[in-house]
Formats: structure tokens, C-alpha cells, sequence
């Protein structure tokens, strides 16, 4: 259990820090397609540093969703946010208002509740159907994201683009959840396996995309609550349960964290560099480095 709280703040540790590094590069990389884009991604340096943050954060996330309900990972993503804003007050000379000070706090303080909640569980016993599903859930929210991906820059594709990153997500880690034994060879024959792999790619690519077309809070709150909404009802739906008698507790803590979370969401990237021929509205934190 202690093990698998620490790995929920490691993994929010990496996931905060990684906002800042992927988002910067996706603000220099201007408005191009697919193709463009993901060449371009691909060689800058803070693209990939902010890419081997996020692989770091899932593992520790799996370590923590091999053991604990998905409502409690959850919540330690989304938390995430209140990381990013602390990182970005300490290095970038972002300001904290009042609000989102306590909204930090919030974030503590819902986290606890959550894991008080929490009862230590092993991963999901689940038929091979349901394992296929989640791999059918996985390709379904890939080519929805291929056929939003041309779409023209608005808020309405920035969104759609943005819940597709969190559907995505949300997947994932439900594909983590319902995992079979991780050993070799066997693992290798579990659909769930694939379904995890294809639904990261796929959120990055949606996350990315959304990026280009949305302002900063539009699209770091709509990712981030389909995430957390999507990934912890996925879970209760294969089994996952609070502790006896602290089900109230678990709903309270996690509505707290995921709401102050959201109050933060302009932490979620940089603005872009002032020489970006794309930049965005100014409404986040502006890269400096």
C-alpha cells in the first residue's frame, strides 16, 4: 500500500514535470499536419526529455494500478497539475493567485482523503472478452483521432481533439488495470497489452494536436477531466471498490482533487516562445529557458 502511494507522487512528479517540456516544443512547432508535426516533435530535445518523463510516470502509475483502484491513480494524475504549478512557480517565475494557492492545497487534501478510502486491490480479474473490448476501445479512439487530426485550428476541434487525448488515457489505464501476468511470453499474448500501447500513442498524438488548436486552459482541463471521469468509471466497472463503509469519503476526496486540479489549468503548458510564428493567447506560463 505505501509502496503504491509512492508511486501515484512519482508518477504525478514526472507527469507535472513533463507538461512543461512536451508542451514547449509543441508551441514551436507551429500549425502543420500530422506528418509535420510528429517530425518535428521527434527531434526536439525537449519533446523527447518530456517524453521519457511521461514513460517514467506511466510505470510508476502501473506499479500503483497493479494495486489500488483507478479512482485513486486518478486522482494522483490529475494532481499532476498542481505539480506542473509549482514547478513553474520555482523555474519560470510564474505567479501563484490566491485561488490557486488554495487550490493546491485542495489538491493535498483531496489526495489524502482519497487514499484513506482506498482499499489495496490486485489487478482486475477480468474474462478474455473484456480484455479484447479494451483493445477494440483502444483502436476506436485511434482512428476517431487519424479522421479529427486535418481538422482546421477552433475550439471546437481542440476539444474533440482534447477528450479524445483523455478517452485515450483513460484506456490506458484501464488496459494496466485488466492486465494479465507480466511474464514473458505470455504477456506478449494479452490483448490488453496492445491496447495500452496504442492508447498512449494515441493520446499523445491527440494531446499534441489539441495543443495546436485550443488555448491553454480549454484544453488542459477537458484532457484532464475525461481522463480522470473516464478512467475511474472504467474501473469501477470491472471491480474496483473503496473500503468498506468509505465510499462517501473516496466520491468527496476525488470530486476535491479533480476540481482544484482544474482551477490550475492554466499551468498545463507554456505559452509559446515570443519568435513562434504560431503562438498562442497568452494564458499560461511563458517558457523562458
Amino acid at each position: 500500500m505505501v509502496l503504491s502511494v509512492l508511486a501515484i507522487a512519482g508518477a504525478a512528479l514526472c507527469y507535472g514535470a513533463s507538461a512543461v517540456f512536451q508542451a514547449a516544443a509543441v508551441a514551436r512547432s507551429g500549425r502543420t499536419g500530422v506528418g509535420g508535426l510528429l517530425g518535428r516533435l521527434a527531434v526536439d530535445p525537449r519533446y523527447l526529455v518530456g517524453l521519457a518523463l511521461v514513460a517514467a510516470g506511466f510505470l510508476l502509475s502501473v506499479v500503483a494500478i497493479r494495486a489500488l483502484p483507478l479512482f485513486v491513480v486518478q486522482a494522483g494524475r490529475a494532481s499532476s497539475l498542481g505539480v506542473t504549478a509549482v514547478l513553474a512557480a520555482v523555474f519560470l517565475g510564474s505567479r501563484l493567485l490566491r485561488a490557486e494557492k488554495l487550490a493546491l492545497g485542495g489538491v493535498g487534501v483531496g489526495l489524502v482523503a482519497v487514499a484513506l478510502a482506498a482499499a489495496p486491490q490486485g489487478p482486475a480479474e477480468v474474462s478474455d472478452l473484456v480484455r479484447w473490448l479494451v483493445l477494440a476501445a483502444a483502436v476506436l479512439v485511434a482512428g476517431l483521432t487519424l479522421v479529427a487530426s486535418p481538422s482546421r485550428p477552433s475550439p471546437r476541434a481542440a476539444a474533440l481533439l482534447a477528450a479524445l487525448a483523455g478517452c485515450s488515457f483513460g484506456v490506458r489505464a484501464l488496459a494496466a488495470r485488466v492486465l494479465g501476468p507480466v511474464q514473458l511470453p505470455g504477456v506478449l499474448a494479452d490483448p490488453s497489452a496492445y491496447a495500452g500501447g496504442i492508447a498512449a500513442l494515441t493520446g499523445l498524438l491527440a494531446g499534441a494536436l489539441a495543443l495546436q488548436r485550443g488555448t491553454v486552459v480549454a484544453v488542459t482541463t477537458t484532457m484532464v477531466a475525461t481522463e480522470a471521469a473516464l478512467g475511474s468509471v472504467l474501473g469501477l466497472l470491472v471491480g474496483d471498490r473503496p473500503a468498506e463503509g468509505l465510499g462517501w469519503l473516496a466520491a468527496v476526496g476525488f470530486v476535491v482533487t479533480v476540481g482544484c486540479a482544474l482551477l490550475l489549468a492554466r499551468f498545463g503548458v507554456p505559452d509559446a516562445e515570443p519568435d513562434t510564428p504560431a503562438a498562442q493567447p497568452a494564458d499560461g506560463v511563458r517558457w523562458t529557458a
